[in-house]
């Protein structure tokens, strides 16, 4: 503390203009660029370039920094910037070659050449597979773990820092320390380790002096002298995975590694999962399908950022039918949707999340049994796959497709937990053609919408807010009014879902989310069309699905069979937009109500209407269980009261 108490009194001074303040400003600052810079490229031969041009930028514009206390924010910002700029204008990627990597390390820690013994075992095994960890890390990473666990700068300051939210600053640094914490978990490493690998890489990292005196690494990580036991342990670990991975035979897709089969690998419990790996062959059940029918192979990964049964991202490369050439790619991601074009070289980015080609429910092999055979029921299934669970975890483990000739007995393995979320970033160089095809909305990432319409003749009117992507989640929650008759408002929000009366007494109380059962929620990372039938499902409510003529709209009705009476939701849903335009629904075979829902390409100026609600947190009504997918049918019956 009392050397950032000095570092900002030698800021204080070099503003008022004392020359040897501001030369010993400059000598502190270019020490510690140096390494912040080092640390989040991995490459000296940019090192020098890009602390110059950040020292000039601070000298030019020390002036205009009123909070001297914020020095250090203000600082690496301005190589922050710098870094960026590298990278966009040479159209690298933030990968670094090992090689060059580790010759860099060795000129930093000459010494190192010399260790022998357990300490030589150490940085042989431990250190290279930390070091390959944060190697195989975008730029963008490396900065919040070296800001955050080096620089020890609080959340609001990485922010600044990064030019992003106090929210995104701390997702980018859970998403990090995930990243390396996986790639040590598939050496047989345990994730306890990740302070300890993170400290390593900090005194590696470092020049040799400063490295030797602890300097820019945390506390917390910098106790590297480890007992013989501990070394020990790690080094039998890694032998033990080396040994496996031979025998089990490791892929490189992408530049990450992947378990070729599941053989032999046991099934993470479905709550555990975070991310799995199949290819399948799709069937072509047009007319003018010929021999195979096989449209290809598609290969799909998909990542669960925060647990099953939440958002999902998902990427998928189509191969011809035998695997031999690469054909369309698609990414969905917590930014975007986007699809490669192969043959004519483009990249498109769409409003839409993508859905099955013939309209069917996209199902995931982390579906319990239960919901898969439902959605079977209603959908129909092919007698020519065979699917084999797990029986303790209920997970997919295989399926062998009996049905393209050029792709006899096609077998599908499903593996679990062998990718981490940066395969899931964007990766494509930005020189490839991009052709963005989202509305203004889209482009935005959330946007406000209204309802309008009725229930039982009372007018409905209603407003809310949706993000479109999982990364607008945390600033911009989804949130919903309905006020139905001037009576009665339904609310959903952050905080949970209520009906209250006019007067301001709840009548009924919800968990949050109870009244967006059956809506969009595209931050979940489905088709709309997808959300509203897998909620139906998820409660066995049957369902129906069309499209319009144009193929502009989807039109899916569920219908409640189980008390025999004809009562049904029927949405209409814009294919493009990802969005529901309308939905009408009858009980008892009479129309009992419809609404329509408009969302807002521009939203300046409407702060004032789009207020979100503020909920109570001491509630004296009980909390009821979720209504379901039902709820407008059970508000139009007056069982939701």
């Amino acid at each position: 503390m009392a050397k950032e108490n000095k570092l900002v009194e030698l800021v204080r001074l070099a503003q008022r203009g004392q020359a040897d303040a501001k030369d010993r400003l400059v000598g502190e600052a270019q020490s510690r660029l140096r390494i912040y810079v080092y640390r989040v490229t991995l490459d000296q031969n940019v090192v020098d370039d890009i602390v110059q041009e950040a020292l000039l930028v601070m000298v030019k514009s020390l002036g205009k920094l009123k909070d001297a206390g914020r020095f250090k924010a203000w600082l690496y910002a301005i190589a922050q910037s710098k870094i960026s700029g590298h990278y966009r204008a040479s159209s690298r990627r933030a990968a670094v070659r090992s090689s060059v990597f580790y010759r860099d390390i060795l000129e930093m820690h000459p010494d190192e050449r010399q260790k022998d013994g357990l300490d030589h075992l150490l940085r042989k095994e431990l250190t290279e597979a930390v070091m390959t960890a944060v190697r195989q890390l975008n730029q963008e990473h490396r900065a919040v773990l070296s800001l955050r666990c080096f620089e020890m700068l609080d959340f609001k300051d990485v922010a600044v820092v990064m030019g992003c939210s106090s929210m995104r600053a701390r997702f980018l640094f859970c998403r990090a320390c995930d990243a390396v914490r996986k790639h040590l978990k598939t050496l047989g490493l345990d994730k306890s380790l990740l302070l300890l690998g993170l400290g390593l890489f900090g005194k590696a990292t470092a020049p040799a002096e400063a490295a030797s005196a602890g300097v820019a690494v945390s506390p917390a990580s910098v106790n590297v002298g480890m007992t013989a036991g501990v070394i020990s342990a790690l080094s039998s670990k890694l032998s033990v995975a080396v040994i496996g991975a031979a025998f089990l035979g490791l892929g490189v897709w992408g530049g990450y590694s992947v378990l070729s089969g599941s053989g032999g690998v046991s099934l993470p419990l479905r709550e555990e999962v975070k991310s799995l790996h199949y290819t399948v062959q799709v069937c072509n059940y047009s007319s003018a399908a010929v021999a195979s029918r096989s449209l290809g192979a598609y290969e799909q990964w998909y990542y669960f950022p925060a647990g099953v049964g939440d958002a999902v991202f998902m990427r998928m490369q189509r191969w011809d039918p035998q695997q031999t050439q690469k054909l369309c790619t698609w990414l969905q991601n917590d930014n975007g949707n986007y699809y490669y074009h192969t043959g004519e070289g483009r990249l498109y980015i769409n409003n839409y999340h993508l859905p099955a080609f013939n309209l069917a429910v996209r199902r995931l092999p982390t579906d319990r049994p239960e919901f898969s055979a439902f959605i079977s029921q209603v959908e129909g299934d092919s007698s020519d796959v065979k699917y084999t669970r797990d029986d303790s975890t209920g997970l997919l483990m295989t399926a062998v497709d009996r049905r393209f000739l050029d792709a006899p007995l096609y077998r599908t393995d499903y593996t679990y937990n062998i990718v981490d979320c940066q395969m899931f970033d964007f990766y494509w160089p930005e020189s490839v053609p991009t052709t963005d095809l989202r509305d203004k909305m889209h482009k935005r990432g959330w946007t406000w919408f209204r309802i309008s319409g009725k229930i039982n003749d009372q007018r409905v009117s209603g407003r809310g807010q949706m993000p479109f992507v999982y990364g607008k989640f945390a600033e911009h929650r989804p949130w919903m009014v309905l006020d139905i008759g001037g009576e009665l408002e339904a609310i959903d929000c952050g905080s949970g879902a209520l009906l209250r009366k006019r007067d301001g007494t709840v009548v009924a109380a919800y968990p949050s989310g109870s009244f967006f059962k059956g809506l969009e929620r595209p931050w979940m990372g489905m088709h709309t069309m997808d959300t509203v039938r897998r909620d139906a499902a998820a409660e066995r409510i049957w369902f129906d699905t069309t499209q319009t003529g144009d193929g502009k709209n989807a039109v899916v009705t569920l219908l409640d069979k189980r008390d025999n009476t004809n009562t049904a939701l029927t949405y209409s849903i814009d294919f493009d937009k990802d969005i529901i335009q309308g939905i009408k629904f009858r009980v008892d075979g009479l129309a009992a109500g419809e609404m329509t829902f408009s969302h807002l390409q521009d939203v300046a100026g409407l702060d004032g209407e789009f207020v979100g609600p503020d909920l109570d947190d001491n509630l004296e009504v009980p909390m009821r269980q979720e209504p379901g997918v039902l709820w407008l049918i059970y508000l139009a019956q007056g069982k939701l009261l």
